[in-house]
């Protein structure tokens, strides 16, 4: 199943439209909890597509104390939806879920009871260490169900540092220009055009993709 995180980004913009709105109009008013029950993600939808056009001329006016309350309130829905994210990739057991690079991701595929993770970077950031040889990082009964990598003392998978240039991983291990881990997370043609890519690279290392369980596909992004 594609990790299909929009939810993410279009409801943390939803809320800043709610909080800037709120301070332009002077009314603090939320919903209630009937109104809680009653709401679905397409109602989040539908107020971001409204109010899109205008957004930024929204942020411009924005006060002081509006922009202050923004940040604590995006702070505590990224704590609330970060977990939630998590539980859309599906993990192999006993492998413990990946740690993503900040300013970068991870494209997982499971084959053959072993998870493949592919590190990548977002365009201004470039690997810590060389890992051009090193296109993904793997989890399995011959790994003992732990992660490999080329890190001592940290978690993720791989460190992405800020970099004008990038040459630190192959060609295909960074994000599109115009594009981003979430951005890529935004759209199941961008999911796909990524999934298919590492599937085409793990077969020509030998790594047949026919027995891949294919509702274990996965994108995850770092923060």
């Amino acid at each position: 199943m594609l990790f299909s995180s929009c939810l993410l980004w279009k409801t943390l913009v939803f809320i800043t439209l709610a909080v800037l709105l709120a301070d332009f109009t002077e009314i603090r008013a939320f919903a209630s909890p009937s109104e809680c029950e009653s709401a679905t993600i397409e109602d989040v939808n539908e107020s971001l597509e409204k109010y899109s056009n205008c957004f930024h001329e929204m942020i411009a006016k924005g006060e002081k104390a509006s922009i202050n309350s923004l940040v604590w309130t995006l702070q505590e829905a990224l704590d609330l939806l970060r977990p939630a994210q998590e539980k859309f990739c599906k993990q192999l057991p006993p492998c413990p879920l990946p740690l993503a690079p900040r300013n970068g991701g991870l494209v997982c595929v499971t084959i053959d009871n072993a998870q493949y993770c592919k590190p990548m970077c977002n365009k201004g950031y470039d690997f810590q260490f060389l890992r051009r040889s090193r296109l993904y990082e793997v989890c399995g009964n011959a790994t003992g169900f732990s992660w490999t990598t080329q890190l001592v003392g940290v978690k993720a998978l791989a460190v992405c540092n800020p970099s004008e240039i990038a040459i630190g991983g192959a060609k295909s291990a960074y994000f599109p220009t115009n594009s981003t881990c979430l951005r890529t997370l935004a759209f199941t043609e961008t999911q796909t055009e990524q999934l298919n890519v590492f599937l085409e690279e793990l077969g020509e290392q030998g790594i047949d993709g026919s027995n891949r369980d294919k509702e274990a596909d996965c994108i995850i992004c770092g923060y």
